[in-house]
């Protein structure tokens, strides 16, 4: 599975850009989602400040900002 950070722009809500997360991160981000992860790509998880901060340290870049609502979402390839 890949698990991806959808960015959504908070004025307009369409999406702006995504954050494709590491192959091998399911382990950390069932802990940083306290077990609930997406299994679908059509169902997105909204997170909080804490679950941002742990997924860039996770994918290794920063994109957290206020302009922006993100969500946790898993497309099968």
């Amino acid at each position: 599975m890949k698990f991806i950070v959808e960015a959504f722009d908070k004025e307009n809500e369409f999406p702006d850009f995504e954050v494709v997360l590491p192959d091998d991160c399911e382990a950390q981000l069932a802990e940083i989602m306290n077990g609930s992860l997406p299994q679908r790509g059509d169902e997105g998880y909204d997170l909080n400040e804490t679950q941002l901060s742990n997924i860039e340290v996770l994918a290794g870049k920063r994109f957290n900002d206020e302009k922006h609502i993100f969500q946790l979402t898993c497309n099968v390839s």
